[in-house]
């Protein structure tokens, strides 16, 4: 009986030892950051009116991550703009939002045509990426509303990027093209954006409407914290008169302690009203 209890004292001992030695589990603590953002324009009264936003990020690791946009404004309740969830595993992304536009994104992007705004899914493998609009995905998830593809040859955040991309609307059986070239040096660097929209083209006159395929650019321009654009397409007041260059603008950043100021104008070409902004924000 002896030896028995001393084999189990030696056991119990041995077990202890090892679980001791043996290394705890890397627990993964998300980590939240965000941005608070005051942004001052003209609004349609011809007055200056100001907007408060927030955006919420937060990345747990391997595990996934949250990205939520929203806004308020004084004596009202605080709104969701935009979303986005996802995980990455194996080099593969995957990520549901209704946010999510695999065109390249311009300075202003107002002369561009944008493909649909509905919540997507998103598959993302290296620069390749495909989204797959959902019609309302509360309601029937396999109800598709438009499908996007794009590929991308560079780094977009260096600003030397190539990128290419589609989108068919599945409702209409139209097609939208996107192409963005750029190349950055030290503190200088520009990018060129184009789409084509067909039938995107609609103006009326005194006749009838005319219909026709829709072509946007714009060029963007930036040395340091100094950035310019400029752009237009060929959607006219006038059938006659196509005014490809309609929008001139400009901004400057700067940064101050942990805030980081902004103005910046735009010029309207066709309306010859300039529309000046400002704007201060905090990061954390």
């Amino acid at each position: 009986m002896r030896k028995v209890f001393t084999i189990l004292a030696a056991t119990m001992v041995a077990g202890t030892a090892s679980a001791q030695e043996a290394p705890a589990p890397t627990v993964v603590m998300p980590v939240v950051s965000g941005e608070v953002s005051l942004d001052f324009a003209e609004t349609a009264g011809g007055s200056i009116g100001g907007t408060m936003g927030l955006d919420l990020g937060i990345d747990a690791g391997d595990i996934a991550y949250i990205d939520l946009g929203l806004s308020a404004t004084d004596g009202n309740a605080v709104t969701l703009d935009n979303w986005e969830v996802g995980t990455e595993l194996g080099g593969v992304g995957v990520a549901l939002g209704d946010d999510i536009n695999l065109f390249s994104e311009a300075e202003d992007g107002s002369t561009l045509s944008a493909p649909g705004g509905a919540e997507s899914v998103r598959v993302t493998v290296g620069g390749a990426a495909v989204a797959v609009g959902l019609t309302d995905w509360t309601d029937d998830i396999t109800d598709f509303s438009n499908v996007q593809g794009s590929y991308t040859v560079g780094d977009v955040s260096e600003l030397s990027a190539v990128t290419v991309a589609a989108e068919m609307d599945l409702a209409d059986d139209t097609l939208l093209l996107g192409a963005s070239a750029g190349y950055g040096w030290n503190d200088i660097g520009i990018t060129g954006h184009l789409t084509w929209e067909e039938d995107g083209y609609n103006s009326d006159t005194t006749d009838a409407t005319v219909m026709g395929d829709l072509i946007g650019y714009e060029v963007v321009a930036s040395l340091g914290s100094l950035t310019g654009y400029v752009n237009g397409n060929d959607q006219s007041i006038d059938a006659a008169d196509v005014e490809w260059i309609q929008n001139i603008g400009a901004s400057y950043e700067y940064e101050l302690g942990g805030a980081t100021f902004t103005a910046g104008a735009n010029y309207d070409m066709i309306a010859e009203e300039l529309a000046p902004t400002a704007g201060i924000s905090f990061s954390f």
